[in-house]
């Protein structure tokens, strides 16, 4: 049956935050991203695929295993699904995830010794984002806090930038994070603030037991306001002359130096 008008523009409208936020639900595009959504505990309402899709061996698989868990699963046509893909070279598959929001509270109580949590203070780039997003999983970081200034992570690009992360850790969004910095330090965290202008360098720190690391807006850095709440500011050291590290970067030299602490 051919996709309503209806429908199309409902897929349509989940690239913009407003849609994403009353209908509770974002979308994963792509055969990668579709799998890991469908190896999580995320819950998936919807899958849209074209024929096509289907036809290969790992995408027969794949809608097997989404109809197994429970999902909806519509084939359209690839004319239709061009309609509302997002990419430019879109692979014949896109799935509706339902949100799956987290507390800053609850990452605090229950992430496992040593733990450690990532603080994001007004990231405005969404690629940015998926990149931290994607190195956080990489080293197993128990959760980020998403201040309230930074791109919506369910953001499409961020989605995809995150290449699977985003169903692997958890994120919460709209965090006030002076406030909740100042929450962990009393649950025993000490607050660690990426500033380029600090004299202590990621090589010289051990990381405590618990530890809550924070990365400013890419043009601007920490807010006043978290930077006064913070125990320590931390530079990682330069050799060579550029001038800054993209964010991702940045995140990923202080994960590295967190782990060989606790490796």
């Amino acid at each position: 049956m051919p996709l309503t008008r209806k429908k199309a523009l409902e897929l349509r409208s989940l690239a913009q935050k407003k849609a994403r936020d009353e209908r509770g639900l974002f979308v994963a595009e792509g055969f990668r991203l579709v799998k890991d959504a469908a190896e999580s505990a995320f819950e998936i309402p919807e899958v849209f695929f074209t024929p096509e899709f289907e036809s290969t061996p790992a995408g027969s698989t794949l809608a097997g295993a989404l109809r197994a868990r429970g999902a909806r699963c519509e084939r359209v046509s690839a004319r239709e699904f061009a309609g509302f893909a997002d990419t430019m070279h879109a692979q014949g598959i896109l799935a509706l995830v339902l949100k799956k929001p987290a507390s800053a509270g609850d990452l605090m109580d229950r992430v496992p010794l040593p733990a450690l949590l990532v603080a994001l203070d007004g990231i405005a780039d969404p690629g940015n984002l998926g990149t931290v997003i994607r190195t956080c999983d990489w080293f197993a970081a128990g959760g980020i806090l998403l201040g309230r200034s930074s791109v919506d992570v369910y953001n499409p690009k961020v989605v995809r930038a995150t290449m699977g992360g985003i169903f692997h850790v958890p994120v919460a969004t709209g965090i006030d994070l002076p406030a909740a910095a100042a929450r962990a330090r009393q649950q025993g965290y000490k607050v660690y603030v990426a500033d380029p202008s600090a004299d202590l360098f990621e090589t010289d720190l051990h990381f405590t037991e618990r530890s809550l690391l924070a990365f400013g807006n890419e043009a601007h850095g920490i807010s006043p306001e978290l930077a006064r709440v913070a125990d320590a500011r931390v530079a990682i050291r330069r050799f060579g002359s550029a001038e800054s590290l993209n964010v991702g970067v940045a995140c990923g030299i202080f994960l590295a130096a967190h782990r060989r602490c606790f490796p």
